[in-house]
């Protein structure tokens, strides 16, 4: 009983790809066969222009950021724009420019390093995890010292806007790695202070 239940529905997955597979009705000559291998024959986008330009918006956002220039920020975030912030809570465009036009965000300083971009082979997204450097306030909260940055950008009709952020606090106290050993004066880890180090 089971192998022919196995085996029936197989054969109706199998019917299933082939009538999806099969002619739609009308002619096809005219459309492609598979988008996919479309996209593959395109021509790539030169990555490192695209990593160029979306490195130097990066930047144009710090110094927009550090001078709190609503009007550059407005330019910057696409109209569907989300910022996850530090404390969790998520801004849209609208919200995040308020904020700022309101002074409850406002920076004294704000850079970013270690830029790492990357893009999609089409050159219309990128992808951006960075460090930033702050001192202000966001939303009434005291900023200051290094936050991991990811932003999301995408190539529009009139030029690159941030679609997403999020920015997360860097701990003072850097992960162990995995082949670090111990100090030869540490104590042993024993019950009594293993949740110390919890």
């Amino acid at each position: 009983m089971l192998k022919i239940y196995f085996v029936s529905t197989i054969l109706i997955g199998a019917l299933l790809l082939f009538v999806s597979c099969g002619d739609q009705g009308g002619n096809t000559s005219n459309k492609p066969a598979n988008t996919a291998n479309n996209a593959s024959n395109a021509v790539p986008a030169n990555t490192a222009a695209v990593e160029a330009d979306i490195k130097k918006l990066v930047n144009d956002t710090a110094a927009a950021l550090a001078k709190n220039d609503v009007g550059t920020l407005e330019k910057t975030y696409s109209d569907n724009y989300m910022l996850v912030n530090l404390d969790g809570s998520v801004q849209n465009k609208a919200d995040r420019l308020a904020s700022f036009k309101s002074g409850d965000t406002k920076f004294e300083s704000f850079v970013y390093d270690e830029v790492n971009v990357r893009t999609n082979p089409e050159g219309t997204g990128a992808v951006v995890i960075a460090r930033a450097t702050a001192k202000g306030t966001n939303r009434g909260r005291a900023v200051s010292g290094s936050i991991r940055v990811t932003q999301v950008w995408s190539k529009m009709k009139d030029g690159w806007r941030q679609v997403s952020g999020h920015a997360t606090t860097i701990s003072d106290a850097a992960p162990a790695k995995p082949d670090d050993k111990p100090a030869a004066d540490a104590p042993a880890n024993t019950s009594s202070n293993s949740t110390a180090n919890k």
